[in-house]
């Protein structure tokens, strides 16, 4: 079963789907570093690119293939989220790197794979009042495939973090189908009756890496490092309780102007909850003042390693980049169990 990557990043995807035995042909990226990351660990060659410019003929011809059983696509996302869509509705204007959702059309008629698997954030559904959504979905259909499609969250196909994405399963020969969710909440009657495993937990995920202090490294994982925390920003940290506290306790000698005037946002600064699962991992996760990405007992950000882990990757999986890049490239990945839960799925359409 053979699969290429359009939009492949550092490999999320394309892991979940190798580790189900799909045979990963290659893949398409635009960002240098990513495509160092995902040659290396998926074993296979990378046209680094802009989808835009890249035609779908040379894409084939560069990974020197006729035809494709899975084809992925995981578009950049960043334009379709909610703050994003409320920025532009205020500017009137558009993401420029939307036009890549129908940009996939023409991969899709010149590739023609099998099955096509696509990913984004909820928002596709909304924007310019389901335009893009419908150009796609009607898009697929004139290109003659069936479509199954809805909102899945990655923490009730055993990742340990909530995300909610639109998945996308399209097929030519067969009635597409999302995947059954494989977890669930632990109070949940399933959960009770054994039907379904409880979510997994930060606690399942990162316990067991040495504890760290702001500024620290781990000599033996360079990923395991510690956000180094200024004076004020250490103080804020240590204020906030530990196990799931939020900015929302500090008392107000410690509360951040910005934070007085904008009664959003309430993650930021929040540290995570040992038995739950984590929040969204995004490009941000570094730094406390992007999320709730304070470490639920020690007191400093999570580490890169920390945030690898709750996407699914394994230690052995080697990012290249600084410590930016490597945070974009691990908070814009598709969590490897859904991937592997995609790949369940399509194994079956197959």
């Amino acid at each position: 079963m053979i699969a290429v990557d359009v939009f492949s990043g550092a490999g999320g995807s394309s892991l979940g789907f190798a580790l189900e035995g799909f045979k990963i042909a290659g893949g398409l990226e635009i960002d240098l570093k990513a495509s160092l990351s995902y040659r290396f660990n998926l074993q296979a060659p990378v046209l680094v690119g802009d989808a835009n410019r890249v035609s779908p003929g040379d894409f084939l011809d560069f990974l020197g293939l006729d035809s494709v059983d899975v084809m992925i696509a995981c578009p950049p996302c960043q334009g379709f989220t909610r703050m994003r869509i409320y920025r532009l509705r205020k500017r009137g204007s558009e993401d420029p790197r939307n036009a890549l959702a129908v940009r996939l059309l023409e991969y899709v008629g010149r590739i023609k794979p099998k099955v096509l698997v696509y990913e984004n954030v909820p928002g596709v559904l909304e924007w310019s009042g389901g335009a893009y959504a419908r150009a796609l979905l009607n898009g697929l259909r004139r290109e003659g495939y069936r479509v199954a499609y809805g909102i899945l969250d990655a923490a009730n196909y055993g990742a340990p973090q909530f995300r909610k994405r639109l998945i996308l399963i399209a097929s030519l020969d067969a009635e597409p189908f999302l995947p059954p969710p494989t977890h669930g909440d632990p109070r949940s009657a399933a959960v009770r009756a054994r039907l379904l495993e409880p979510w997994r937990t930060v606690r399942d995920a990162i316990a067991d890496l040495p504890p760290l202090n702001a500024g620290e490294v781990h000599p033996g994982d360079p990923l395991h490092a510690a956000p180094n925390h200024g004076p004020r920003a250490l103080a804020v940290i240590r204020a906030i309780p530990k196990d799931g506290g939020s900015r929302g306790h500090l008392p107000p000698e410690l509360q951040l102007p910005c934070h007085a005037r904008v009664g959003g946002f309430r993650d930021v600064y929040g540290r995570m909850r040992w038995d739950a699962p984590a929040p969204t991992v995004t490009g941000g996760v570094y730094s406390p003042s992007k999320g709730r990405y304070v470490h639920p007992e020690q007191d400093r950000g999570i580490t890169l390693r920390e945030a690898a882990r709750l996407q699914g990757f394994p230690d052995d999986y080697r990012f290249f980049g600084n410590r930016h890049e490597i945070a974009a490239q691990i908070g814009n990945a598709m969590p490897v169990p859904l991937a592997r839960a995609l790949a369940r799925a399509v194994k079956e359409l197959l």
